[in-house]
């Protein structure tokens, strides 16, 4: 610990020479990070590294606010700055900010200020120093992971703060049972991904949309995926389909106009449509309404090596059928799975595109109500765990 504890003291010296950069302050917002402010508490802190974490918080949070009487106060931090502007405009009703750098000084005071009664962790957000920060300050465990995704922590002495542990996949929950304290594993159950929560409390069937008009949508694209992307859209322009693009990053819109118009294309301006043109998202919160009229999704991040695959049970659960590229970072047991009882369709390679088998939906159907089971069964532990927190 005294070595992680340099080594998370070295980060916030760094930190703090990079904040005097006033781009790199802008982009990553470190003086936030590192000072503050922070909003007063007490507080359910929330935290969640990007924005298809902090979509699933936010419905998290709206869940519990029903359901928990005399629900404290919610914060939702996050490591992005976009994203803490998303949260910021959801007309929600949480706190947000950036999250704190993991450093003992940051920690001190962003604990001091925000008075968290208990922290909640999205997916894969074992910061050393979140958690022992909660170690000191609760008795009992007060760490929840939820939608939990795990192949290796930086350290495991502080694991005896979880307190609540549901993990996405059996393979997540076993690789992280086998860091833990016996006390502490036996908290830990397979509870599926909590993106589907939203669905799952709706008790709505998986319909196909009706009339769709839009023929492909491309979702969540990193303008790092651009070569494989003009390669699906030419195809599908070629063959006069409906075409719309939702960048996973606002700021690369323009980057992805200006690519588009080089190969002479018809570039239309999300919800205008048409045979044969390119209609391109440029606001947060049209996905849902995208995929409402789509046919056929094409799913993010899963072009590239270096990125993760994104959020594929969106267009899954609203009926449409959905692909993903050849490479399933972060996702790949639960991928693997999906594509194996013929929920999703992987593509090896760009070349596959235009031939690509399109799920079954009565096959989506059946799996997806077997995730609805365990989402709503571990939710309801989850709930049960934060009312034994909050009383306590």
């Amino acid at each position: 610990m005294i070595v992680l504890d340099l080594a998370r003291s070295l980060m916030g010296v760094v930190g703090m020479a990079a904040s005097k950069i006033p781009p790199l302050d802008e982009r990553f917002g470190l003086t936030q990070r590192i000072s503050g402010p922070w909003p007063e508490g007490p507080f359910l802190w929330f935290h969640g590294a990007s924005l298809g974490e902090c979509r699933m918080l936010l419905n998290v949070a709206k869940s519990i606010q029903e359901d928990i009487q005399d629900c404290p106060r919610i914060l939702i931090t996050t490591q992005k700055v976009d994203v803490l502007e998303f949260l910021e405009q959801s007309g929600e009703n949480i706190s947000s900010c950036i999250a704190p750098a993991d450093t003992p000084y940051t920690m001190v005071r962003f604990i001091k200020k925000t008075r968290p009664i208990g922290l909640v962790l999205a997916e894969n957000e074992l910061w050393p120093g979140y958690l022992s920060s909660m170690r000191k300050i609760s008795i009992t465990p007060s760490v929840a992971i939820i939608s939990g995704r795990y192949q290796m922590a930086v350290s495991k002495s502080d694991f005896a703060a979880i307190g609540f542990a549901s993990m996405q996949s059996g393979a997540d929950s076993s690789r992280l049972a086998a860091e833990c304290p016996p006390e502490t594993a036996a908290k830990i159950q397979i509870g599926g991904d909590w993106k589907l929560l939203p669905w799952v409390r709706s008790n709505k069937e998986i319909e196909a949309p009706k009339d769709p008009i839009v023929d492909s949508t491309f979702l969540s694209m990193h303008f790092s995926e651009w070569n494989s992307l003009q390669r699906m859209v030419l195809s599908s322009i070629k063959r006069q389909e409906s075409v719309v693009i939702i960048p996973r990053r606002l700021e690369e819109v323009d980057s992805f106009r200006e690519e588009l118009r080089d190969q002479e294309l018809l570039v239309l301006e999300w919800p205008l449509v048409q045979k044969g043109a390119v209609s391109l998202v440029s606001t947060y919160g049209q996905t849902r309404e995208v995929l409402e009229k789509s046919k056929t999704a094409i799913v993010g991040g899963s072009f590239s090596r270096t990125l993760g695959v994104h959020d594929f049970w969106e267009p899954l659960q609203l009926g449409v059928s959905t692909c993903i590229g050849p490479y399933s970072h972060g996702q790949k047991s639960t991928v693997e799975a999906l594509v194996r009882e013929g929920v999703l369709s992987q593509l090896r390679s760009t070349a596959d595109y235009a031939k690509r088998d399109l799920p079954d939906i009565r096959l989506v159907k059946t799996f997806l109500a077997h995730e609805r089971a365990k989402v709503s069964d571990s939710y309801k532990q989850f709930v049960i765990f934060l009312e034994n927190l909050i009383q306590s």
